[in-house]
C-alpha cells in the first residue's frame, strides 16, 4: 500500500519471522505483484470476488493462464519500461458492480479474448495439463491438452 518502503520491508519481515517461530500460514491480500513474487509461495488471483486463477508463484509469473491475471503482470513497470518511458498498459473497462454481477464469467466486458460462452456460463476452476496450476477461463480450458482433468476444483469462494 502508501507505506514507506523501509517500513514495508521491516513489517514482511516481521510477518517472515512470525511465520517460520510459529510454523503458521499468512495470507497476504494486496494488489503489489512484487511483494507477492518476493513473499508468496502460491498465489491466488481473484476478480470481482471470484477466484480465477491459483498456482505456485513461480508458475504463475511464468505462464499466466487467465486474461486478468495476464492483464495484471503487463502492468507491473519494468526497468526497460522506464527507460522508453512508455505508457504503463492498462486492463480497458471497469469492474462490474457487484450487486449486478454479469451472467457467465465476470471478466467478460474487459476481456479481449471472449468467447460466446463466456457471456451464458460461468467458468469453473479447473487445473491446467493436469497440474496444481488451475484457471476459471473458457478460453484455457479449450487449450488444454485432451488428456486434462475438466472436474472443476473444490473452492471456498
Amino acid at each position: 500500500t502508501a507505506l514507506d518502503v523501509t517500513i514495508q520491508a521491516q513489517i514482511l519481515e516481521l510477518l517472515r519471522r512470525l511465520q517460520k517461530e510459529l510454523g503458521m500460514s499468512v495470507i497476504l491480500i494486496t494488489h503489489d505483484l512484487g511483494i507477492v513474487a518476493e513473499v508468496a509461495d502460491e498465489i491466488v488471483v481473484m476478480y470481482a470476488g471470484k477466484v480465477v486463477e491459483r498456482a505456485m508463484t513461480a508458475d504463475l509469473f511464468d505462464a499466466p493462464a487467465h486474461p486478468y491475471t495476464q492483464g495484471l503482470l503487463r502492468s507491473v513497470p519494468s526497468y526497460a519500461d522506464n527507460r522508453k518511458q512508455r505508457r504503463l498498459p492498462t486492463i480497458p473497462g471497469v469492474v462490474p458492480d457487484l450487486r449486478s454481477l454479469p451472467k457467465g464469467c465476470r471478466f467478460q466486458e474487459r476481456c479481449t479474448k471472449v468467447v460466446d460462452r463466456c457471456r451464458t456460463d460461468e467458468p469453473p476452476l479447473v487445473p491446467m495439463r493436469g497440474t496444481a496450476h488451475a484457471v476459471a477461463c473458457w478460453v484455457a480450458h479449450g487449450e488444454m491438452s485432451s488428456g486434462a482433468a475438466a472436474a472443476p476444483m473444490e473452492t471456498s469462494s
